[in-house]
C-alpha cells in the first residue's frame, strides 16, 4: 500500500511541478524533468498551460500561486493518508 501511495503521490506531484516550472518561465528546469526541446515548443506549451490561445487567460501570478497552493495540499494529503495507513 506505501508503494502505491508513494507512486501515485509522485506522479502527480511531478506533473504540477512541471506546470509549474513551464508558468514561472524556469526553463533549464523544465527541460531537465522533461527533455530537451526547442525555445518554441516550450513557449507553445507555456501558451496552453496558461490558456492563451483562449479568449480568457489566466494571469502567471495567479496560475503558481495555486498550482504552489495544490502542490502544498497533494503533500498534506499524503503525509496525512501515510499516517491513516
Amino acid at each position: 500500500m506505501w508503494f502505491f501511495s508513494l507512486a501515485f503521490f509522485a506522479v502527480i506531484f511531478m506533473e504540477m511541478l512541471s506546470d509549474f516550472l513551464l508558468v514561472t518561465d524556469r526553463c533549464t528546469a523544465w527541460k531537465v524533468l522533461n527533455g530537451n526541446v526547442s525555445e518554441a515548443e516550450f513557449h507553445n506549451l507555456q501558451q496552453i498551460v496558461l490558456c492563451e490561445n483562449q479568449k480568457v487567460s489566466i494571469e502567471k501570478k495567479l496560475a503558481s500561486t495555486i498550482l504552489l497552493v495544490l502542490m502544498i495540499c497533494a503533500t498534506a494529503a499524503f503525509v496525512w493518508f501515510t499516517f491513516l495507513v
